[in-house]
């Protein structure tokens, strides 16, 4: 045998089962988008490019896809930003390492319970109780969506923020001690060292691109925060602010006004894989050149 060919066929038996688990849904969505499937129908019909045309002259796709691209932007900045604040805290600071534990919690909570922690029922009433009644403040109006964005922003960053700490926090710790010395004996600011040594450090590693492209392929799926706010704030109707992708089939799928076969939510489905897909390979791609 090759040798040449070997590494290859230890790969095999993944690809196999990539194929059988992921290849198969994919070819059936296809094959779903391009006809008019419906349970209570005897045979699919085949209807051609009707779900795209129809998807793409929908007001409400574009405001979901509008918002998901907000919100992958959006919660993977905070994540990033925030998970590098308290790298740079605790990094050689051990007074600070006993707060780790507590940056790392937010890992053991699901989605969901993010969102229901942050809704107007669990902290915004008392809040407003504080504003208006003990500073004198106007209230804040939990009911907008603008608003509510914001806090599913938050809330989906205050899950993650704890892993890029960890990310970051690793990246830094590989890096020979002798390079931070160097650069202290030379009086280096906090500043220089940050700019010219840890962040580009940071940047150049590619665990921290696959950190990155993890964490916005994950956001672009979401749908449990935003579906904790939807009957709170009063937006079960299709176009709301906080409609993600995943939210909007939601309501296709459970509300029968939309008259939405599972052929039109197929054909969505399908082009967020496909979006996620190019998503990706632009993003290795900036990876490879910046490696080399």
């Amino acid at each position: 045998m090759n040798n040449k060919l070997l590494p290859y066929l230890f790969i095999v038996p993944t690809l196999l089962v990539l194929v059988i688990v992921e290849g198969y849904p994919l070819f059936y969505s296809i094959f779903m988008s391009i006809t008019q499937f419906d349970p209570s129908a005897p045979e699919p019909v085949y209807v051609g490019l009707s779900n795209y045309i129809r998807m793409v002259s929908d007001n409400s796709f574009w405001i979901s896809l509008r918002v998901t691209a907000l919100y992958v932007f959006g919660t993977v900045s905070i994540a990033f930003l925030i998970g590098l604040l308290f790298t740079l805290l605790i990094f050689r600071n051990t007074e600070y390492r006993r707060l780790q534990t507590i940056i790392i919690l937010p890992l053991a909570v699901s989605p969901l319970i993010a969102g229901i922690f942050f809704s107007p029922a669990a902290i915004w009433d008392d809040v407003n109780v504080v504003l208006k009644y003990v500073l004198g403040l106007p209230m804040i109006n939990v009911f907008d969506p603008n608003f509510a964005f914001v806090m599913i922003l938050i809330s989906d960053a205050w899950l993650w923020t704890p892993l890029f700490f960890l990310v970051f926090l690793s990246v830094l710790q590989s890096v020979p001690k002798e390079i931070y010395e160097a650069a202290d004996s030379y009086g280096a600011s906090f500043w220089q060292t940050f700019t010219r040594i840890k962040l580009p450090i940071i940047l150049h590693s590619p665990i921290t691109l696959i950190m990155i492209m993890i964490r916005s392929i994950d956001a672009f799926r979401t749908f449990e925060i935003s579906f904790t706010w939807v009957g709170w704030i009063g937006q079960e109707k299709l176009g709301s602010p906080i409609d993600t992708l995943s939210l909007m089939m939601y309501k296709l799928l459970i509300f029968p006004v939309y008259d939405a076969p599972y052929s039109y939510i197929a054909t969505i489905a399908l082009t967020m894989t496909l979006i996620s897909l190019a998503a990706t390979a632009f993003l290795m791609l900036i990876g490879r050149r910046i490696w080399e």
